[in-house]
């Protein structure tokens, strides 16, 4: 019995003079998500056959990006990463444009030019653009793509041969408080 009244007052003990520290639920206020979303942006392989014939200097290709229709992403978005990956196999230089236009194929804002030099296998570039200085890039639906030779003046002959290939991504950061 005197074991159980020794444990039982040094439950009490600890209750009583233990260490405790208020809890602060304001703190929540001042927390915020900061989730990120990374999707495909567009990719292509192209053959060097496939600008001869016919003979063609430029290659453009529109993609559709919906992901600003969405409120959510519209609301809270504070920045925008466009991520590009290309291996030029082609003894050719490349320039490829990247626009990114609205609903009715203006631009809204274009992103700096890709300069490949010719056999180039691990060319990676990264643009940012902070959404609060740009806010307008929410309004954008379409990417267009003009991928173009460097010296448009000599155009790409049979006996050139190699691909190009194109990934890329975007990736859109978001915050919230709660």
């Amino acid at each position: 019995m005197t074991k159980l009244r020794k444990t039982f007052f040094l439950i009490i003990a600890l209750c009583f003079f233990s260490c405790y520290q208020s809890l602060d639920f304001d703190q929540l206020e001042d927390y915020v998500i900061t989730p990120s979303y990374t999707t495909a942006l567009a990719t292509f392989s192209i053959n060097a056959l496939a600008l001869t014939s016919p003979p063609a200097t430029e290659i453009t290709e529109k993609t559709n990006f919906e992901i600003f229709k969405n409120t959510f992403f519209r609301d809270y978005s504070v920045r925008l990463d466009f991520e590009f990956e290309i291996i030029n196999e082609i003894n050719r230089d490349f320039v490829l444009e990247i626009t990114l236009l609205d609903e009715n194929d203006f631009e809204i804002y274009q992103l700096q030019d890709l300069n490949i030099s010719a056999n180039e296998r691990d060319f990676e570039q990264k643009e940012i653009i902070d959404i609060i200085v740009n806010p307008n890039v929410k309004d954008f639906t379409r990417v267009e793509i003009l991928l173009r030779l460097q010296d448009p003046t000599i155009p790409i002959s049979t006996l050139d041969n190699g691909t190009i290939k194109l990934k890329s991504a975007a990736t859109i950061y978001l915050e919230k408080s709660l």
